[in-house]
């Protein structure tokens, strides 16, 4: 064994230590779009609506992920329950879970980030039924209406 002068113990047959895992990469607006839609599609949604409505102008689409899509019915349910789970799967903790007349409330947090999911039933006439996944950075300053239309009703 050798001793070395401000380095500490250094033996003969032992290794340098491992260098540091890598950093955890930015979790940005691309990326949490990116995880929503990969979710979605591997739990049975067909591809969604990524654009945002509302006002045209300000900095706040920079910190928006949105998907909004129309399922089958006879499988829209089991699809929404089941990228929820992949969600949560994937670090994505449930912060309140309802639903209220006919629209299932699912809301995720995870790294920043407030995830909005929502199964909307309808009446349970016709062929399709909405489910939207809009996500929001926690700093986000959204137009009134806009936050209104994500935010839990309760």
């Amino acid at each position: 064994m050798t001793l070395t002068a401000g380095c500490g113990l250094v033996g003969d047959a032992g290794s340098a230590p491992a260098p540091s895992p890598d950093p955890t990469p930015p979790f940005t607006a691309q990326t949490v779009a990116d995880e929503i839609a990969g979710f979605a599609r591997a739990a049975g949604l067909p591809d969604g609506d990524t654009s945002e409505p509302g006002p045209a102008q300000g900095d706040w689409r920079a910190c928006v992920a949105p998907w909004t899509g129309e399922a089958p019915t006879a499988g829209a349910a089991g699809a929404f329950d089941a990228t929820v789970t992949r969600l949560r799967q994937h670090d994505w903790e449930i912060v309140s879970s309802h639903t209220e007349q006919d629209i299932t409330y699912r809301t995720l947090s995870k790294r920043g980030w407030m995830l909005y999911a929502r199964y909307y039933d309808g009446d349970g006439a016709g062929t399709a039924r909405t489910v939207s996944l809009n996500a929001v950075e926690d700093s986000c300053r959204l137009p009134g209406k806009v936050r209104a239309d994500y935010e839990d009703p309760v």
